[in-house]
C-alpha cells in the first residue's frame, strides 16, 4: 500500500513537472530558454575550473617555455571569465523575466476571481487558498523562477553527472559508487523532510493568515478608536503571541528537519571526500597517476560530488513545487466558471419590467444535509414592493442569492416571464438587477469610479442619485467633488464617510444602474433615524417603475411595500398586505406590534427628556 502511495505521489508530481514546463512555455518561450541556455554554460565552466590547475601543473611540472604556459593560461582564463560573464547575463535576464511571469500570474489569478462564481467565493477555505498562492508568487521567490531554477539546475547536473562519469570511469568504479550512495542517501532525507512539509503546510497556512491580518489591522484606522477606548491592547498582544507560538512550533519542527539534513548531508561528504583523498593520495603514491592528474581528478571529483548534491537538492526542489503547481492548478481549475454555451443573454425592451416567478423552489448549500430554503413557491409581479421579514436564519438572505442568481435551485425553477432562468447567461440576468447589502463593497478609487465602475459617467445623473439617496450636500462639502478618493488610511487625501454615509453611497449606486429589479438588504441599517425617514418619504419616488425587494429587521419600514412576506424556517409563513397581517393577527402582527411598543417607550423618554 505504502509503494503504491508513493507510486502515485511520484506520477502526480511528474504531470506536474510537465504542466508547469508546458504552461511556462506556452506564456513565454525565452523565459524557458534562458534557463536551459544556462545548463550548457555552466557544465563548461565547472569543466574550465577543473581542468585550469591541472594544465597548469602539468606544464610547470614538464617544465613548458613560459609562453605555452601563459597562452593556455589565457585561453582557459579567457573562456571561463566569458562563460562566467556569459551566465551573469543569463541571470540578469532571468530576472527581468522572472518579475513579468510572477505578475502575469498573479494578475490572471485575480482575473479568475473576478469571473468565478459567487458560490466559490463564499466558501470557507477560499481566502486562505487565494491569499496563500498569492503570497507564493509573490512573496516566496517566485515558484515559477525556482522551478525553472531547479528545472535548470536538475539538467546541469544530469549533464555534469554523465560527462564526469565518462571521464572518471578509468580511475576507480568503486568510489564513484561510494559517492553514488551518499548522494541516495541524502536524497532519502531530503524526501522525508519534505514529506512532513507536504503533510503539514495546510496547518500553518491559516496561522500565517492570521498574523497577517492582525499585523495588517492593529494599526489600522477602522480598529484604533476601539483598540484604545477599549483597553484591547493587552489582549491583542496576547492574541498575536499565541498565534505566533503557534507558528513557530511549526517553524521549529521544520527548523530541526533542515538541521537534520545539513548533518546527513555533512556526514556523507566526509565519508567520500575521505574515501576519494585516501585512494588519490594512494594512487600517486603507487605511481598509478601523475601529481598532475591527482589536481584534475580531485577537481572532477569534486565536480562529480557536487553534481550529484545539485541533482539531490533539484529534486527536492522540484517535489516541493510540484506540490505549490497542484495547488495553483486545483485552485484555478475551481474557479473556471461554469459553461453557458448554449444559454442566451436576456435581452429585456427599456423600461420593461420582468415578472419573476418561483416553483417549486427548494435550496440547500453544498456540503451541507439540511435545505434552507423549502418548496417555495411566489410570484413577484412587474412594478411590485415586496418586504421580506422575518428571523434571523429564517431563509431571508438565501431568497436574496437566489434571487440575484448567485446560487441556482437545488430543486424547482426560477421563471423570468415564463422562461426558466436557466436558458439565460447568468451575467444578462445580473445586469438587471441592482442591490444594496449590509457590507458594503467600495473600492480605493474615486467617489465617480464606485459609483459608475464601468465608466462614461453621466454627471448629471450621478449628481440626482446623490440628491435621492440624500447625499448631495456631503458631496458639495467635499474640495474634489465626486473625484474625493475612498478609503482612508489606503490613499492619501482620501475622505472619511460615515457607516450612514457609506449604505448611502451604495443606494445611490443602485440608483444610478437603474436596473428594473433593485434588491434592498438592510439599506437603512447603518442610518439615523432623521435620515432614514428622509430615505422612506422617497422610496415611491425612487422605487418607481422597479420591482423591489426590501429586507427589514425594523417592521414600520414594511409599511411603504405592496406586500410582505414573513419567513420562517425557509417556507413562506404569512404573505399579504401590512393591514391584512395586522387583521390576520398572527405571526407578523405580534412581531410588529412588540416592535411598536419598544419604540414608544424610547419615543416617550426622548420627549420626557426634551420637556425637562
Amino acid at each position: 500500500m505504502e509503494k503504491e502511495k508513493s507510486a502515485k505521489n511520484k506520477g502526480r508530481a511528474v504531470r506536474a513537472y510537465v504542466f508547469w514546463l508546458r504552461t511556462l512555455y506556452r506564456e513565454s518561450p525565452a523565459f524557458v530558454w534562458l534557463y536551459l541556455a544556462e545548463i550548457p554554460v555552466t557544465v563548461g565552466i565547472f569543466l574550465a575550473g577543473a581542468y585550469l590547475p591541472s594544465v597548469l601543473t602539468a606544464d610547470i611540472t614538464a617544465g613548458e617555455p613560459v609562453g605555452r604556459i601563459v597562452l593556455n593560461l589565457a585561453v582557459l582564463g579567457g573562456l571561463l571569465v566569458f562563460l562566467q560573464a556569459l551566465r551573469v547575463w543569463l541571470h540578469r535576464t532571468q530576472e527581468i523575466r522572472d518579475d513579468e511571469i510572477r505578475l502575469r500570474h498573479v494578475s490572471q489569478m485575480v482575473k479568475e476571481v473576478l469571473n468565478t462564481e459567487y458560490k466559490n467565493v463564499e466558501k470557507g477555505d477560499f481566502q486562505n487558498r487565494f491569499m496563500e498562492l498569492t503570497r507564493l508568487h509573490l512573496w516566496n521567490g517566485n515558484f515559477s523562477s525556482k522551478f525553472m531554477q531547479a528545472l535548470q539546475t536538475a539538467g546541469t547536473a544530469a549533464a555534469g553527472l554523465l560527462l564526469y562519469t565518462g571521464m572518471l570511469s578509468g580511475l576507480s568504479l568503486w568510489l564513484l559508487a561510494v559517492i553514488l550512495v551518499c548522494t541516495a542517501a541524502n536524497y532519502f532525507v531530503a524526501i522525508r523532510c519534505n514529506r512532513w512539509e507536504s503533510e503539514n503546510r495546510h496547518k500553518w497556512w491559516p496561522l500565517d493568515l492570521k498574523m497577517q491580518y492582525l499585523s495588517r489591522n492593529l494599526g489600522s484606522y477602522e480598529v484604533a478608536k476601539d483598540v484604545h477606548l477599549y483597553h484591547m491592547a493587552p489582549w491583542l498582544k496576547k492574541l498575536y503571541d499565541r498565534t505566533l507560538k503557534e507558528r513557530l512550533h511549526f517553524t521549529f519542527r521544520m527548523q530541526a528537519n533542515y538541521y537534520v539534513m545539513a548533518l546527513a548531508w555533512g556526514f556523507t561528504g566526509l565519508i567520500w571526500q575521505g574515501a576519494a583523498y585516501g585512494y588519490l593520495i594512494w594512487a600517486v603514491c603507487a605511481e598509478r597517476i601523475l601529481p598532475s592528474e591527482f589536481v584534475l581528478y580531485i577537481g572532477l571529483l569534486l565536480g562529480f560530488a557536487q553534481w550529484c548534491s545539485a541533482i539531490t537538492r533539484s529534486v527536492q526542489s522540484l517535489h516541493e513545487q510540484a506540490l505549490y503547481v497542484e495547488e495553483h492548478q486545483s485552485f484555478m481549475d475551481k474557479l473556471k466558471p461554469e459553461e453557458e454555451g448554449d444559454k442566451e443573454p436576456l435581452l429585456l425592451k427599456k423600461g420593461h419590467i420582468p415578472e419573476i416567478c418561483f416553483r417549486n423552489v427548494t435550496f440547500q448549500y453544498p456540503g451541507t444535509d439540511k435545505p434552507v430554503i423549502k418548496n417555495l413557491n411566489l410570484t413577484l409581479k412587474p412594478g411590485e414592493n415586496l418586504a421580506l421579514v422575518g428571523l434571523n436564519g429564517a431563509g431571508k438572505t438565501t431568497f436574496i442569492k437566489l434571487l440575484c442568481g448567485f446560487y441556482d435551485p437545488t430543486q424547482g425553477e426560477i421563471l423570468i416571464d415564463g422562461i426558466s432562468r436557466s436558458r439565460y447567461t447568468r451575467e444578462s440576468w445580473m445586469r438587471c438587477i441592482s442591490g444594496v447589502f449590509q457590507d458594503m463593497g467600495f473600492f480605493p478609487v474615486s467617489l465617480r469610479d464606485n459609483l459608475a465602475p464601468e465608466g462614461g459617467a453621466d454627471a448629471g445623473r450621478m449628481e440626482e442619485c446623490l440628491k435621492m439617496a440624500d447625499l448631495a450636500e456631503k458631496t458639495a462639502s467635499l474640495p474634489a467633488g465626486l473625484e474625493t478618493l475612498f478609503g482612508v488610511g489606503i490613499q492619501e487625501g482620501a475622505a472619511e464617510f460615515s457607516g450612514g454615509e457609506g449604505q448611502r453611497l451604495m443606494l445611490a449606486r443602485a440608483f444610478y444602474k437603474d436596473a428594473p429589479l433593485l434588491v434592498l438588504d438592510e439599506p437603512t441599517a447603518a442610518l439615523d433615524p432623521l435620515a432614514e425617514s428622509r430615505l422612506y418619504e422617497r422610496y415611491r419616488q425612487f422605487s418607481e417603475n422597479k420591482t423591489t425587494v426590501f429586507i427589514s429587521h425594523r417592521l414600520a419600514s414594511t409599511r411603504f411595500c405592496d406586500r410582505i412576506l414573513l419567513m420562517e424556517n425557509g417556507e413562506i409563513a404569512e404573505t399579504e398586505t401590512h393591514e391584512e397581517l395586522m387583521r390576520q393577527q398572527g405571526s407578523y402582527a405580534r412581531m410588529y406590534l412588540l416592535q411598536s411598543k419598544y419604540y414608544q417607550q424610547e419615543e416617550a423618554g426622548l420627549e420626557g427628556e426634551m420637556s425637562l
